[in-house]
């Protein structure tokens, strides 16, 4: 099994729930520290961050831009930044740090 598969299917089993432009998708949230914000964003960008900033993690598939925005809890966040990491050459995960 690969690894894109592998890793939607845990999402599919202990992903929290959420909403973005209407379409409710599954992923893994953790508070943003600032170890993974200095790997995301630059000086400038980390100066607007308020906290709690999250960061996601979902399936590469899902469509996720800068400036959309996400539900979770009945709490809204703007999409800020997104990546999407492969593994030998194949999209596993995609990356959208919130705020």
């Amino acid at each position: 099994m690969r690894f894109a598969e592998r890793f939607a299917e845990k999402l599919r089993r202990f992903g929290e729930e959420y909403v973005i432009n209407g379409n409710t998708g599954a992923g893994m949230f953790k508070l943003l520290d600032t170890g993974n914000m200095s790997l995301y964003l630059d000086d400038i960008e980390r100066m607007g961050i308020t906290h709690p900033a999250l960061m996601l993690a979902t399936t590469p598939d899902v469509v996720i831009g800068v400036g959309d925005t996400l539900t979770r809890d009945g709490r809204t966040y703007a999409v800020l930044k997104t990546a999407v990491h492969r593994i030998a050459g194949e999209p596993v995960v995609r990356i959208a740090i919130l705020n």
